[in-house]
């Protein structure tokens, strides 16, 4: 999971909030229009076009506004723009299984739900293959409550992975390769993150020195 360095909130919101008066509150079921399209386009920036939990690619506007802190049990937090992420799955076929913020639901623990605004990159494992294992107990609850391990999530992961780290690449690759390819990887491109950043990032440092490694 990537940690989420926030941004300001957008200008259009902070004065659409400004409205607020004796007859009316801002709410964020009425957040519309523009000052709604700035804060999705926003949120997505400031998360390089990447889902808040699984990392994949959400580009293509396939992805919907998330309360970390769920709307309907922290009302007051509902318009607040530390609590807002977008994650994946807005378009969601029925019947396909849920992840990420799907799947999340109203769930939240404040002992246990790790927020993507802190560093828990080592807190999960990402294998070869796709799988996903957690390091503290925290991180193995946000993946049975998130789903992190659906299949489908699995396979983009793995062919990500597999996509930059494939066998010839590897076979052939000198440790500047590998130094370099981990320091363009986290950078970003057009606003934009490599999809499942971190996973590829733990993959390149398996194949590195440890000392190198421990320094990227």
């Amino acid at each position: 999971m990537k940690q989420i360095i926030k941004d300001n909130e957008p200008q259009e919101v902070i004065d659409w909030k400004a409205l607020a008066n004796d007859n009316w509150q801002p709410n964020f079921d009425e957040l519309s229009g523009a000052e709604k399209r700035a804060m999705r386009q926003s949120l997505l920036k400031e998360q390089g076009s990447i889902c808040c939990y699984c990392n994949q690619d959400i580009s293509n506007d396939d992805f919907h506004i998330e309360h970390f802190r769920p709307q309907e049990t922290f009302k007051a937090l509902e318009l607040e723009y530390s609590n807002l992420h977008v994650s994946c799955l807005k378009n969601k076929k029925p019947g396909t299984p849920s992840h990420c913020g799907d799947a999340k639901k109203n769930w939240f623990d404040a002992r246990l739900t790790l927020s993507p605004l802190d560093n828990h990159e080592a807190s999960f494992k990402y294998l070869a293959n796709g799988g996903i294992k957690a390091s503290i107990q925290n991180a193995s609850d946000m993946i049975d409550e998130l789903n992190l391990k659906e299949e489908s999530l699995k396979a983009k992961r793995q062919a990500e992975i597999s996509g930059i780290l494939d066998e010839d690449f590897i076979s052939n690759a000198t440790l500047n390769d590998l130094v370099n390819l981990y320091r363009r990887i986290s950078q970003k491109v057009d606003d934009k993150y490599q999809p499942f950043i971190v996973a590829i990032q733990q993959q390149i440092k398996q194949l590195l020195p440890t000392n190198v490694a421990a320094n990227l």
